[in-house]
């Protein structure tokens, strides 16, 4: 593997534009720290061997936990992520297919309840941030700001969801209308829990504890994982929505070990698929 990724790889995002899937991920390196890659390929298979691309453009020594999309009334492609220069930051271009072309880290000018896993999710009125705290809590906090602020201009944090771990993502259900949170847990190994709302800001109701849990792994060949930790569904679009066709229907992306013993940041994390439809 190459040397940003010597010992793992880590919460993926994943969009189809282009005729390709653009993945951008965390690389666990030699040297103890946490920094972006980019790769690309016109099937899922083909990721595994496609090129990676370290992000050196925004090249910060910390730098991570990436989401991507399209923010349509900017005409750009925004990276959402945390780093140690602003804690939750953002950077964009025009051309996701060039990873030479970001433009950052730039601040979303928030504070209070600063931590990891900074997700966005939009409707036709308002952006909402979500982020896990470093309080060790368990809280799920939730910001907002309108469309024609964004990127700037976010309220106070306030708790969306309790007794729950990170890596939380929202997404709008074409099927149903509805949307869907899925967080990451870790009360049994790591797992994802399903939550549902009308609103893309909550209030939240829980549909499954354990949505995606190893006792509900199968494997078509070679048993690869037995947590499934941060991931990201495959989406039907690629811009600012979140939008994906059917919750009870989709590929997801996602970090997966045998084993969570030793040292945390030499973990062999590697990415894989899994589904919740035959």
């Amino acid at each position: 593997m190459k040397i940003y990724d010597f010992y793992g790889a880590k919460d993926p995002t994943i969009v189809y534009y282009g005729g390709k899937y653009h993945v951008f991920y965390t690389g666990a390196n030699q040297s103890g720290g946490w920094q972006m890659l980019y790769t690309s390929a016109s099937t899922i298979s083909g990721l595994k061997t496609a090129k990676r691309t370290y992000l050196s453009k925004i090249g910060e020594s910390y730098f991570c936990a990436p989401q991507v999309f399209y923010y349509e009334p900017h005409g750009l492609w925004y990276l959402v992520y945390q780093d140690g220069t602003y804690g939750a930051a953002y950077a964009t271009t025009k051309n996701i297919a060039d990873p030479t072309s970001w433009s950052g880290p730039k601040s979303f000018g928030i504070s209070g309840n600063m931590g990891w896993d900074y997700y966005i999710v939009c409707d036709d009125t308002n952006a909402y941030m979500y982020n896990t705290p470093s309080d060790g809590s368990g809280n799920l906090y939730i910001r907002k700001t309108s469309l024609s602020n964004f990127p700037r201009g976010w309220s106070k944090p306030s708790v969306s969801i309790k007794n729950t771990f990170e890596g939380a993502h929202v997404y709008k259900a074409k099927a149903d209308g509805k949307y869907y949170l899925i967080v990451e847990d870790s009360k049994d190994g790591r797992y994802y829990e399903l939550w549902t709302s009308t609103s893309a800001g909550g209030p939240w109701t829980q549909v499954a504890e354990k949505w995606a849990h190893r006792g509900n792994l199968s494997y078509n060949s070679t048993k690869w994982t037995t947590n499934v930790s941060h991931g990201e569904l495959i989406r039907s679009g690629y811009n600012q929505k979140l939008e994906i066709n059917d919750i009870n229907k989709v590929d997801f992306l996602i970090q997966g070990t045998l084993s969570l013993s030793g040292e945390y940041q030499k973990l062999r994390w590697d990415l894989g698929m899994i589904r919740n439809y035959k």
